[in-house]
């Protein structure tokens, strides 16, 4: 999992922690819109997440100098963007799924009686 370089599944250690941060908030933020004081929760924590983003992103752990004979990766954000596309689409699609196929409402039926409308004008007691 983490290398020697310092690496996460080949991205950086700030890059994956933001990564596992966000993750949490959106799922504690899902989860606690339902409570009483959800939202208070919800917004502390995006607060907080947004100040931690802006700690890593602003005060970089290593030197910034990079050597112009070191080969990039001209499709990484391309790469980037299609795998976060992809990603809200399966995270889009397993919300709706789970909305349409799994949260159905039971509509209670209604049950016969003797005193329903055509019975008891006919008196007929044949359910």
């Amino acid at each position: 999992m983490a290398s020697s370089d310092g690496l996460v599944f080949g991205i950086g250690i700030g890059l994956f922690i933001l990564i596992i941060l966000w993750s949490l908030v959106v799922f504690i933020g899902i989860i606690t819109l339902r409570w009483s004081n959800g939202g208070v929760v919800t917004v502390s924590m995006v607060s907080l997440a947004t100040v931690v983003t802006l700690i890593l992103v602003f005060i970089p752990r290593g030197d910034t100098q990079s050597d112009d004979n070191e080969p990039t990766d001209k499709l990484f954000i391309p790469r980037i963007l299609m795998l976060t596309f992809m990603s809200l689409s399966v995270i889009i699609g397993t919300v709706f799924w789970f909305i349409f196929k799994c949260v159905q409402p039971v509509y209670a039926k209604q049950s016969a009686s003797l005193y329903d409308g055509a019975v008891y004008r006919t008196g007929n007691k044949q359910l």
